[in-house]
């Protein structure tokens, strides 16, 4: 295990969400390596510092609130109201001129056989 997947681990080895094999070489890792060993105890003291902070609860219109200040900032581009066109994925649009273009080849194929040459 090197020092980028050991620090890439440093959360889920905080809140006991490693599987067994993980946590053991973690935890080899960070008996040989001062390195990560000090940057996992930085990790530790701040989370800790931040469990041990009161919890607020947000008041109960704050949800609304910054949806409202969003759509007015962004003139409505995030939560406005969509038009149907504006809905359609780009993928989709994609296949459909697909299909429009290969079903006016096959018309043009039927109705003037031998006459229709693509590069």
């Amino acid at each position: 295990m090197d020092h980028v997947q050991a620090s890439e681990l440093f959360s889920s080895y905080f809140e006991r969400d490693l599987g067994a094999e993980e946590t053991k070489q973690l935890e080899e890792h960070l008996r040989s390596c001062v390195v990560c060993r000090r940057e996992y105890q930085q990790f530790e003291k701040m989370l800790g510092g931040l469990r041990a902070s009161p919890h607020e609860l947000a008041p109960d219109a704050f949800v609304e609130g910054v949806i409202k200040r969003v759509r007015k900032s962004s003139r409505g581009r995030f939560f406005g109201s969509r038009r149907a066109a504006e809905r359609i994925p780009y993928e989709l649009f994609s296949v459909l001129m697909l299909a429009i273009l290969l079903a006016i080849y096959v018309v043009l194929q039927l109705t003037h056989p031998g006459h229709l040459q693509l590069p």
